[in-house]
């Protein structure tokens, strides 16, 4: 068995399984990790099933009626996740990987400081790493709300006509 099929979920190996597709891997790491924080960077994932995953301070956050809005404007069934300490949490950069996520965006540059430290990264595995207003910032200020959908424009999480 290749050591790089090792690595994937069972559910992630069985799709690729049932598409006839064969797995590849690199012989050396593209880049340094992305170093996350110690304990902070453990996540409740709430439902969803698309491959972006949008990070928020806390649970109230996600069960919002901007929370709401966000994933009505970015179309699917987006993901919402908040930290969390407890054994159930997951870490980020598995979540990344068992989920398939290919976008992160993480609310507010407080929260992106808790979970990396240093400077957010653009990516965290096969994830392109978004920062986005916080969302109290968003409910706020007009100024914050023009910032979030530029970004989303820009990012390509927000696909126009």
């Amino acid at each position: 068995m290749n050591p790089a099929v090792r690595m994937l979920s069972n559910r992630q190996q069985a799709y690729l399984d049932a598409m006839d597709i064969g797995v590849w891997s690199l012989r050396e790491p593209v880049g340094p990790e992305a170093p996350l924080a110690g304990n902070l960077a453990q996540l409740k994932l709430g439902p969803g099933s698309s491959g972006i995953l949008l990070v928020c301070a806390a649970d109230t956050d996600s069960a919002s009626r901007l929370a709401n809005d966000i994933s009505r404007v970015l179309g699917g069934s987006p993901v919402w996740a908040w930290p969390f300490t407890d054994p159930d949490a997951v870490n980020l950069s598995r979540a990344i990987d068992e989920n398939l996520f290919t976008t992160v965006a993480i609310f507010g540059r407080q929260l992106a400081t808790q979970l990396f430290d240093g400077e957010l990264p653009a990516h965290l595995n096969s994830a392109k790493l978004v920062l986005l207003p916080s969302m109290q910032d968003i409910q706020g200020r007009a100024v914050s709300r023009r910032e979030l959908w530029l970004t989303l424009c820009r990012s390509g999480m927000l696909e126009l006509g």
